[in-house]
């Protein structure tokens, strides 16, 4: 726990999102008194009542106690008689359509700390930008306020639905202006991991957590494209990278499927952003990212040349099952999801079919935000469909009864799994069901 004459025991964390929420839970959980800063009075009442407005495991048990506890305490403004010493930002910052990152939210809040900041204060950035951003926007603007404060850089790296456990656990990447502004960073991050990273400057932190997450996306860009040539080959991707990876400590490939969420969808791009002033292209970050992004289109064309192989009429009804961004962990954050654009191509190759939606951890309001009518429990959503897409990997889809489940699809039908979470070979469904996924031979049930 926090020793009493430490003397950054008062932080302010702006922005409280999956980022910033966690992070105020697990640094209030070792005893810093945490004040943060949200400007949705939606998220503030949430907050307020000791439960948070997403789905993450255990948190909302913490949250309330640490609320309960007077240790963390949240306002939609910028107090201006705070105790807090340190102001950490974790705001987002989005990718537009033209694929490049937005500031805007990012500078309301440095704007917003110049009218608080104080001799000896820190600024920390955790937001993701592209690489000088900390140097070249941040700074200047703080230090017009003409006070001396430290500066320092440290990227958010954990896994939603995972992250109060690996806050704890995974090292912190620590980066500061100056080498007393990382030292200090450091010994703050040190009360809540054991492993601090200090590495040279603002831009090598900053590098890092774009290239961690664009690593991630590369190598599921992969699978992606072995799951095309497996289709191809009229072979299995799930057989082919499960053999490649047994045994062999130089082969560690994810199973292909929709990869999405609020980092990988846009880091690469921020990446790529980071050089263009320095005439470069990264190729291969951005062709993993086109290979990821054709997958809906790719598929749902594969989807729809199966269907017409088993039943000359139109599909009246589709179901796509799992709409968060990923299953495992369970998260309800739609942000990024690949769903949106599975849902756009199923309304292009059949814009007659209605469109349902279930999502095991995602509300009705949320789905229904898609485009899509919400079902209340997956039997509705099989009930009389002719397609079932199901899009994430959730725990739910692999212990679903599915023979049961299929029995109430029309007849012909298929269900496509993106996870092929159950094995085509073996899995009894209802006649005239056909189960199938990414990299596998469609073989109708007949």
């Amino acid at each position: 726990m926090l020793p009493s004459s430490f003397n950054d025991s008062n932080v302010c964390i702006i922005g409280l999102g999956y980022v910033g929420l966690t992070l105020a839970v697990a640094m209030a959980d070792v005893g810093i008194k945490v004040h943060g800063v949200e400007r949705d009075p939606s998220i503030v009442d949430c907050v307020k009542s000791g439960s948070a407005h997403f789905h993450e495991a255990g948190l909302d048990i913490k949250l309330a106690q640490q609320v309960n506890d007077g240790r963390l305490s949240v306002s939609n403004t910028m107090p201006t008689n705070s105790r807090a010493n340190v102001y950490i930002v974790t705001v987002g910052t989005p990718v537009g359509e033209d694929k490049r990152v937005k500031f805007e939210a990012l500078n309301t809040v440095i704007d917003s700390i110049t009218h608080v900041i104080k001799d000896g204060d820190m600024v920390i950035l955790r937001s993701t930008v592209k690489v000088g951003t900390t140097a070249k926007i941040v700074a200047p603007v703080l230090d017009k306020v003409g006070v001396r404060y430290d500066l320092a850089f440290c990227p958010e790296r954990t896994l939603e639905g995972r992250a109060l456990q690996e806050l704890r656990t995974l090292p912190q990447i620590v980066g500061g202006r100056t080498d007393s502004a990382t030292h200090r960073a450091s010994q703050l991050f040190g009360f809540v991991t054991p492993t601090t990273v200090k590495v040279r400057d603002l831009e090598t932190a900053e590098l890092i957590k774009l290239v961690n997450n664009t690593s991630r996306d590369l190598s599921f860009a992969f699978s992606n494209e072995i799951a095309e040539v497996s289709d191809a080959l009229g072979l299995t991707a799930k057989d082919v990278i499960a053999a490649a990876n047994l045994g062999y400590p130089r082969s560690n490939l994810p199973l292909p499927g929709p990869v999405g969420g609020p980092c990988l969808e846009k880091d690469p791009y921020i990446l790529a952003e980071s050089v263009e002033p320095f005439g470069m292209m990264p190729l291969l970050t951005l062709s993993g990212r086109k290979i990821n992004e054709s997958l809906p289109d790719r598929t749902i064309a594969v989807i729809s040349d199966c269907y017409t192989s088993v039943s000359a009429a139109t599909p009246k009804r589709i179901a796509i099952l799992g709409l968060a961004f990923k299953g495992r962990p369970a998260t309800s954050d739609l942000r990024g999801t690949l769903a949106v654009s599975v849902i756009r191509s199923l309304k292009d190759k059949f814009p007659t079919s209605e469109i349902v939606g279930w999502d095991a951890a995602v509300d009705a309001d949320g789905v229904a935000s898609l485009g899509v009518t919400p079902c209340a429990t997956l039997e509705e959503a099989f009930t009389g469909t002719d397609i079932v897409v199901i899009q994430n990997n959730h725990e739910q889809f692999e212990t679903m009864t599915i023979e049961r489940l299929s029995g109430l699809m029309n007849t012909p039908s298929i269900i496509y799994d993106y996870w092929n979470q159950r094995d085509a070979t073996s899995t009894k469904l209802s006649s005239k069901v056909t189960y199938f996924g990414l990299g596998t031979k469609f073989a109708a049930n007949t």
